[in-house]
């Protein structure tokens, strides 16, 4: 039995309407290279469409779970960009905590809680790396 799996090609963002919610991402077909498939999500509902095969044949792809990452991502990426150092710390622990929890009472945890803490992170490590980089040109400007 073969378990490698073949790269899904990211998203890419095409449009939010603030009047109904919606927000809609493109991705390249995997099976026809002169495609582009549509996926949209109801941000209040939850729902999804997509205009791929699988979906014209009624069966769930697996651009719609993506496009809940992907959305939980770009909200997450928004909402931790403004946060001081010590409110990032209390965001990511927060969203650990409940993935932890969620994790232990139902053995999966929430997608929108999992793309947090991962953006959480990602935005801590890039602080670190800024901050790192700000004291290294600092040491060079001392020592010329």
């Amino acid at each position: 039995m073969n378990t490698t799996q073949t790269a899904r090609p990211a998203l890419r963002f095409l449009s939010a309407d603030t009047t109904t919610g919606i927000v809609a991402y493109a991705v390249a077909s995997q099976h026809d290279a002169s495609r582009t498939n549509i996926i949209s999500l109801d941000t209040q509902t939850g729902a999804t469409f997509c205009t791929c095969r699988a979906s014209e044949c009624n069966h769930t792809c697996w651009h719609e779970t993506a496009i809940v990452a992907a959305w939980a991502n770009e909200q997450a990426q928004r909402e931790v960009i403004w946060l001081t150092d010590a409110q990032l710390v209390r965001y990511g622990k927060k969203h650990a905590l409940c993935v932890a929890t969620y994790q232990a009472r139902t053995g999966r945890s929430r997608i929108e809680d999992r793309v947090a803490l991962l953006v959480a992170r990602g935005e801590y490590r890039r602080r670190v790396r800024l901050s790192l980089i700000e004291r290294d040109a600092l040491i060079s400007q001392r020592a010329a």
